[in-house]
């Protein structure tokens, strides 16, 4: 049994949400969220996006630049790693190798994030068919669309 196999498989829109919820899971544990975030608060070290580090003098980084450089590309190839574990070989296949992490985060979410009409009818119907009993049951009422 593999690390990830608890993770569904991305598969389409119908298994984006609870896909992307647990790869974010495993890839902040892991310390690798940056590469994917978008984040651009530097006090949030969690969410503060990491980018490759240029060196001061491009074409002559010093050790310690080159060292930084090639830990940033170590693990930005790590991430894409983890994104890969779970996706259908046809999702697979859209991915670029060439690119980052982060434009292969971006790529699946611009495919797979969106609502369609039927989604919104269908939460629209779920919206109606609820009942609110009184302020005591509001928890459980949300809960219903917070977790789907």
């Amino acid at each position: 049994m593999g690390k990830y196999d608890h993770i569904t498989e991305l598969s389409g829109a119908e298994t984006y949400p609870s896909w992307r919820r647990a790869i974010m899971l495993v890839l902040a544990s892991e310390g690798l969220w940056n590469h994917c975030s978008e984040g651009i608060d530097p006090n949030n070290y969690e969410e503060f996006a990491s980018v490759m580090p240029s060196p001061v003098a491009p074409g002559a980084p010093t050790s310690t630049e080159r060292t930084s450089i090639l830990e940033w590309i170590k693990e930005d190839a790590q991430t894409k790693a983890i994104i890969s574990q779970r996706l259908s070989p046809v999702i697979q296949n859209m991915l670029g190798e060439k690119v980052t992490a982060r434009q292969q985060w971006q790529t699946l979410h611009k495919r797979f994030a969106r609502l369609d009409i039927t989604s919104q009818f269908e939460l629209r119907d779920q919206l109606f068919s609820e009942k609110l009993k009184d302020t005591s049951d509001a928890s459980r009422y949300l809960s219903v669309f917070e977790n789907g």
